[in-house]
């Protein structure tokens, strides 16, 4: 038997199945450290979605090649998307890497080189310390956006069963998880496949989990209805929050982008009626400045619309072209320096609007999950509210010695800034 390590990197999505995969490990008898110099075995968990991602995989699987030398590493392995879109093109150029594991085969190569059996499953080494545990209820996507390569990587959308998320749910909410985090490439698409739904999906977990907080991420507006809206706005065990990446308001742009259902009417009415059906709701979205085609114009439009909107959580990037992404084929892109410069402006305008909003709650009794020991020795604990997503938006910061990591506490916020919340326990 060896002892193994994981190196895991990108989103959310990646680390389920990097957690599946040390499960799959340790039940074939192997050992899990953190430790990657008493690692024999690295396992380097990969994200090739965009070139600064991909450019963090290569240095960081340099990185663990050198405990090839100073560590007890005999085989280093790289998995994930890194691994299933380059390893046929690189594999010569990393001579220190022993195994290229894809996507689709990877318990397949364990059972080959581990010793491994049986189905991984949907049993996992949970890995992170936040109040809420992330589980993926599809894998691939089908949307063709014109930037993105991920279907080009995972494949076409492919919907889990109801019956085994909720398996899988239960497993978590057994092992003291009390926030459900929904993920996937699209979740607002899950069942269309299999003939099922999203709502249909909630409406049974609510009926068959107890979780108090159940969240969903990563709901592409074309497919945002006012059914899913008004359960969100009637149901208190779904986290008042809608996180919507739009990438852009301005049709030309959205049209580029093969995003041109919906229209930017149509994402103007959407964010009216999640303020009507579910009033007070966070609404998180992303967005792509700088993309082909987006003149001054655009941007313009882009930023009145930010203004008018206001988010209470947003996140921005500056274009940047994919190889194998149709998009990159476009002409007309802005300066890159531009691009930049068109990102601060809206971080900027969207810095004041959270903080005038974080304002708002100061005196508010709020509700927060206890996601760990805060680092600053001036609170006790760290922790979100309902509408705060783990890694992607703001903390709430906690005096508290009675707080429970896991659990959730009701809280008194007694100051904000930008983006954080400070309080203490009801």
């Amino acid at each position: 038997m060896s002892t193994f390590a994981l190196c895991n990197l990108g989103c959310s999505k990646n680390l389920v199945d990097g957690e599946r995969m040390l499960a799959f490990l340790r039940q074939a008898g192997h050992s899990i450290t953190d430790d990657y110099a008493a690692a024999e075995v690295i396992l380097v968990n990969t994200c090739a979605f965009i070139k600064e991602a991909q450019e963090e995989a290569i240095q960081h699987i340099l990185d663990m090649a050198q405990f090839k030398k100073i560590g007890a590493c005999t085989t280093l392995a790289v998995c994930g998307c890194f691994s299933q879109r380059y390893a046929d093109t690189v594999r010569t150029k990393f001579p220190e890497v022993d195994m290229w594991v894809s996507l689709d085969t990877w318990e397949e190569a364990f059972r080959r080189h581990f010793g491994a059996r049986g189905s991984a499953g949907y049993k996992r080494e949970l890995t992170h310390e936040y109040g809420g545990q992330y589980l993926k209820i599809a894998e691939g996507c089908s949307h063709g956006c014109s930037y993105c390569v991920i279907p080009s990587i995972r494949g076409a959308y492919r919907s889990r069963q109801a019956s085994a998320i909720v398996e899988e749910a239960r497993w978590l909410y057994e092992k003291g998880t009390r926030e459900l985090i929904l993920v996937s490439q699209d979740t607002s698409y899950y069942g269309r496949d299999i003939g099922a739904g999203l709502v249909s999906l909630l409406e049974r977990l609510l009926r068959d989990t107890a979780f108090p907080w159940i969240r969903m991420m990563y709901l592409n507006p074309h497919w945002v209805d006012e059914t899913l809206i008004r359960l969100v706005g009637s149901e208190k065990r779904l986290c008042s929050y809608f996180d919507i990446p739009i990438q852009h308001i301005s049709d030309p742009i959205l049209k580029a982008m093969r995003r041109a259902r919906p229209s930017s009417a149509q994402i103007r009415t959407l964010i009216e009626a999640i303020r009507t059906h579910a009033p007070g709701a966070a609404i998180r979205t992303s967005l792509i400045v700088g993309f082909p085609g987006e003149t001054d114009r655009e941007f313009g439009e882009l930023v009145r619309f930010v203004g008018n909107a206001r988010f209470d959580k947003l996140g921005v990037f500056p274009y940047s072209p994919e190889d194998g992404a149709p998009a990159a084929k476009l002409r007309g892109r802005p300066r890159r320096s531009t691009a930049e410069r068109r990102a601060e402006t809206i971080v900027d305008m969207q810095r004041e609007i959270s903080h005038a909003i974080l304002h708002s709650r100061r005196g508010r009794v709020l509700p927060v999950m206890i996601d760990r020991v805060s680092e600053d020795p001036a609170y006790s604990h760290e922790g979100r509210t309902e509408f705060d997503a783990p890694e992607v938006d703001g903390a709430v910061f906690v005096n508290s010695i009675g707080a429970q990591v896991g659990r959730i506490a009701k809280v008194t916020v007694r100051e904000s800034n930008d983006y954080d919340l400070f309080g203490t326990v009801a």
